[in-house]
C-alpha cells in the first residue's frame, strides 16, 4: 500500500473556469471544471465534481500529515498508520468486537512486554516464554478476525484501484467505484476514521519492515537516496525516510500509532474529492449525514526545526552495486514561493518539457518529446553522459532542485560534473528562447488536459491543490504563473539559487555497467 447540527454547512462554492490551453487560444478553448466546495461544520472539506458519462465516481481522501510529522525515534509512524487503516473497525473485520477487544488488548500488552524485554537484553528463555504466550493469545484472537473485510466490501461493490500512499507531507486513501455505491463508501470511510481497530499490528509492522528491505535496503539507489537526504538536510525531518528507519519501525508499538491517529486524523485536517457521476445536492446530504457528526480536534503545533543556511559545499562518495551516478542538488523554496514558477520552468527547460498535476507545479511528470538542454548537450552532443535529468519537488517546507546524470563509459565523474556546471551556467547567461518557452506552454496545456481527463486524475489534482494551498483553484493560478515566466525570470533564479557553496554532491562509484541504450526517464521528482 508502493480517514451537533451538521445541516447547511458553510462554504459551498461554485467552480471557476480552468484554462488548459496556451494563452493564444484561451478565449476560445477554455475548459470548465464544475467544482462545488462544501465545508462541514467540523472543518472537513469536500470537493464535488460531476464529470463524464460513465456511472463511476472516484474518491480521494487526503490527510495533511506525513513523514515530516513523525516524532523523533518514531520515523515511519505515518506510513505504518496508513497500513493499519485497512485492518477494520469496531464493526468491520470482526465477528464480535465486544468479545474480541479484551483478547486484542491482552495480545498487544504481551507484544509490548516482548519489545521491552528485547530492548533490555532479556535472556533467551524469557523471550521464548513471551513468544509462546503471544502465539497462544494470537490463536485465540484470530477466531474473531474477518480478514480483509474492508477490501472485500469494495470488491463486491465493483470498486477498483483501492489503495493508499504516504508522502512527506500527506497521506491519501482512494478508490473508484460505481456511482450507485457511494453510500457504501461513505459508511465505510466514516467508520474507519472514527472507529479504527489496529488488528494484527505487530505482524503488519513486520510487513512494513520487509517493505523497507525490498525497496531500500536491497536497492542500491534507495540506499543512496537515504544517504543523500541525510547530507542535504542536517536537522529538518525531510532527512528521515517516510518508510522509517528499521530500528524505529521495530520499536514502534500499537499505542503510539493509535495516539498518532488521534492527533492527526481529524476531519479538520482532511480534504475529500468526489469526482464522476454524482448529484451535488444528494452528495452534500450524504456527506453531512455520514461525516458531519465526527468531532473536530485542535491540531497540535507542528514542531519542525527549519534547516539552517548551508555555508559550504557538502560532498560524499559511495561504492554500490549499480551503475555510476552523479547527483547535485541545491536548496529550493517551499510550495507557494514566488520563485516556484521560474524554477519549475528551469527544470523543464533542462528536461525538455513535460507537465505536472493538472498543468500546475504539483508532483511527478516526465520530460517531453523534446530532449531538453541536459540531454541534448551532455548525452547527444558531448557524449559525456548516458543519461541526464533535472528534478524539483515543492513541499510544505523547502526542498531541493537536483540534477542527476550517469557518465559515459569513457568519461570520468569530474568531466561529467564540469559539463553539468557549464550547462547550468549557460541557462543563467542564455535563458530559454521564445521558441523554448512556447513549446513549454503547449506542453503545460497538454499536461493539464491529460491530468484532468479522468475522474481519479481530477480528484488527485484538486485534493492536492486544496491541501497545499487551501484552495483547489490554485491549479489555475499555478498554470497561469508558469505561462507568465519570462527568460529573465529563469536567468534570475539560476543566478540566485545555483551557488557552489549551497550544493550537495553525491557520487555513486558503480560496480555495474549501465546500458547506454536505456531510454531517458527524466522526471520532475517529488519529495
Amino acid at each position: 500500500m508502493n480517514a451537533s447540527n451538521r445541516w447547511r454547512a458553510a462554504g459551498t462554492l461554485a467552480a471557476c473556469a480552468l484554462f488548459l490551453v496556451p494563452r493564444a487560444a484561451v478565449a476560445d478553448d477554455a475548459v470548465h471544471l464544475p467544482v462545488t466546495r462544501h465545508v462541514l461544520p467540523n472543518g472537513m472539506r469536500f470537493l464535488i465534481v460531476p464529470f463524464g458519462d460513465a456511472p463511476v465516481v472516484a474518491t480521494y481522501m487526503q490527510f495533511q500529515v506525513g513523514g515530516v510529522d513523525d516524532p523523533k525515534g518514531q520515523t515511519g509512524v505515518a506510513h505504518l498508520l496508513e497500513h493499519m487503516m485497512f485492518k477494520g473497525t469496531t464493526t468491520l473485520g470482526t465477528t464480535d468486537y465486544d468479545a474480541e477487544k479484551p483478547v486484542l488488548d491482552a495480545l498487544n500488552a504481551l507484544w509490548q512486554q516482548l519489545d521491552r524485554a528485547r530492548a533490555e537484553g532479556a535472556d533467551a528463555a524469557t523471550l521464548d516464554a513471551l513468544r509462546a504466550q503471544i502465539a497462544t493469545k494470537r490463536a485465540e484472537h484470530e477466531t474473531f478476525v474477518v480478514k480483509n473485510e474492508l477490501t472485500e466490501i469494495y470488491e463486491r461493490c465493483g470498486g477498483t484501484g483501492l489503495n493508499a500512499s504516504t508522502s512527506n507531507d500527506s497521506t491519501q486513501y482512494y478508490v473508484q467505484l460505481p456511482s450507485n455505491q457511494l453510500e457504501v463508501w461513505a459508511r465505510v470511510e466514516s467508520d474507519r476514521i472514527q472507529n479504527p481497530v489496529f488488528r494484527e499490528f505487530y505482524s503488519e509492522r513486520d510487513v512494513v519492515h520487509e517493505e523497507r528491505r525490498l525497496r531500500v535496503d536491497s536497492q542500491p539507489r534507495g540506499r543512496f537516496d537515504e544517504i543523500f537526504e541525510a547530507h542535504a538536510y542536517l536537522v529538518h525531518p525531510y532527512r528521515q525516510p517516510v518508510v522509517g528507519w528499521p530500528e524505529d519501525i521495530d520499536a514502534t508499538d500499537h499505542d503510539e500509532v493509535l495516539e498518532y491517529f488521534r492527533t492527526w486524523y481529524a476531519p479538520n485536517n482532511c480534504v475529500v474529492a468526489l469526482v464522476g457521476d454524482v448529484d451535488v445536492e444528494k452528495t452534500i446530504a450524504l456527506v453531512e449525514r455520514r461525516f458531519g457528526a465526527i468531532p473536530a480536534r485542535t491540531l497540535p503545533r507542528r514542531r519542525i526545526t527549519p534547516e539552517p543556511e548551508q555555508l559550504g559545499e557538502r560532498r560524499f562518495r559511495v561504492a554500490l552495486e549499480t551503475p555510476s551516478q552523479l547527483t547535485i542538488a541545491w536548496p529550493a523554496p517551499a510550495h507557494g514561493h514566488p520563485d516556484q514558477a521560474a524554477l519549475t520552468i528551469a527544470s523543464r527547460v533542462l528536461n525538455g518539457g513535460g507537465g505536472l498535476r493538472g498543468g500546475g507545479f504539483g508532483r511527478g511528470g516526465r520530460g517531453g518529446s523534446n530532449p531538453g538542454r541536459l540531454r541534448a548537450k551532455l548525452v547527444d552532443e558531448l557524449k559525456v553522459a548516458t543519461r541526464a535529468s533535472a528534478s524539483i519537488g515543492f513541499g510544505r517546507y523547502p526542498g531541493r532542485f537536483a540534477v542527476t546524470a550517469s557518465p559515459a563509459r569513457d568519461k570520468t565523474m569530474e568531466e561529467l560534473e564540469v559539463a553539468i556546471d557549464a550547462e547550468l551556467e549557460r541557462l543563467a547567461t542564455e535563458p530559454p528562447t521564445v521558441a523554448e518557452l512556447e513549446r513549454l506552454r503547449v506542453s503545460i496545456a497538454a499536461s493539464a488536459i491529460r491530468g484532468l481527463a479522468s475522474p481519479m486524475g481530477i480528484a488527485r489534482a484538486i485534493a492536492g491543490a486544496e491541501s497545499e494551498s487551501g484552495d483547489w483553484r490554485a491549479l489555475d493560478r499555478e498554470r497561469a504563473a508558469l505561462i507568465a515566466v519570462t527568460p529573465d525570470d529563469v536567468a534570475r533564479v539560476m543566478r540566485t539559487y545555483f551557488k557552489p557553496t549551497q550544493r550537495v554532491i553525491g557520487i555513486i562509484d558503480g560496480t555495474r555497467i549501465e546500458d547506454e541504450e536505456t531510454p531517458e526517464t527524466a522526471a520532475e521528482g517529488s519529495r
